[in-house]
């Protein structure tokens, strides 16, 4: 198919990301760890330290958030053809973590 590896994908869509505005703001002096869980058996972490995000592939222990969903549904949020709340609507995703974290999610995606 010659899709982009989705950790490239997520790792780029951050980049541009952490270049807005809104997205600063939410992250600044936040530190939270989330590790996100594909339907296929695949995880990914990601650490919001620093005023900055970095992902990598693998779990890690307690993490602040869980995020499970699927990999064409990952690729939309990050892509912006689709956002968090439709598809936490249509339990594309599913979020355990504090009500707060959730909103300042929504700034990231």
């Amino acid at each position: 198919m010659g899709e982009q590896p989705l950790l490239d994908l997520m790792r780029e869509r951050l980049a541009i990301g952490l270049e807005r505005e809104k997205t600063i703001e939410a992250i600044a002096g936040w530190e939270r760890t989330a590790i996100l869980m594909l339907k296929d058996g695949r995880t990914y972490n990601f650490i919001v330290k620093d005023n900055t995000i970095t992902i990598h592939e693998g779990d890690i222990d307690e993490p602040d958030m869980k995020i499970q969903s699927d990999e064409v549904t990952i690729r939309k949020l990050f892509l912006e053809e689709m956002s968090a709340t439709s598809a936490l609507l249509k339990r594309k995703l599913k979020v355990k973590g504090s009500t707060s974290d959730l909103m300042k999610i929504r700034h990231i995606f």
